[in-house]
């Protein structure tokens, strides 16, 4: 038989269970300080697809946003709010989150994974890399194409709305400069550049910059 316990030792054993609990949890929390400090909107949308400090290897298509400048997130979420960056993907996934999210919120998860450790690919070296080298650097002058560096900075962690492009998915860049050459995804600085780009250029720059830390 199990010992019976009276109704106020048993408030007590409860009590003392609770305060337990609570000290775990406050202990996890003081042991890993950044768990506390991630935004809502990343624990409930963004983390399923980008993880939680932005590097989801699950997804090739995904993009990085460990390191990415934080004028560019915030802009870009605004754009997915409003509906004026159009391209497939973003209709699909990034337009019903970004509709959730305040003004606030956006500004919130733009600093989260700006403030996080930029990653980068550990794959092997595609081809194309010596020929998007140059491209990156030196532009082609003869198809009018300028040099990238220009905006994404000689090291492509890019400044200010231009983004960060050193170790970004190879996939997704190559994705997103095709959405752009083709008019699916609109923007008025990048979009005279892509289109002017073949699909061979455009694999070679995405080869150099998927390789960069």
């Amino acid at each position: 038989m199990y010992p019976v316990l009276s109704s106020n030792r048993f408030a007590s054993s409860k009590k003392k269970g609770v305060i337990c609990s609570a000290a775990i949890v406050l202990a996890i929390l003081g042991a890993s300080p950044a768990l506390a400090q991630v935004p809502q909107s990343v624990h409930q949308s963004c983390m399923i697809c980008h993880g939680q400090t932005g590097e989801n290897t699950i997804y090739p298509m995904v993009p990085r946003l460990g390191g990415q400048q934080v004028q560019y997130l915030a802009w870009q979420l605004k754009q997915f709010k409003s509906h004026t960056r159009a391209d497939q993907n973003a209709q699909i996934y990034m337009w019903p989150v970004a509709q959730a999210m305040t003004q606030q919120e956006i500004q919130l998860v733009a600093k989260y994974y700006a403030a996080q450790s930029p990653m980068h690919s550990a794959s092997s070296p595609r081809p194309g890399v010596s020929a998007g080298k140059q491209i990156f650097l030196q532009g082609i002058a003869a198809q009018g194409v300028p040099a990238c560096m220009a905006c994404h900075a000689v090291n492509a962690t890019g400044r200010g709305i231009f983004p960060r492009l050193a170790g970004q998915r190879y996939g997704y860049i190559v994705q997103q400069l095709t959405y752009l050459h083709d008019g699916n995804r609109v923007n008025p600085i990048m979009q005279p550049v892509a289109e002017k780009l073949t699909n061979r250029q455009m694999q070679d720059v995405a080869a150099y910059l998927s390789g960069l830390h």
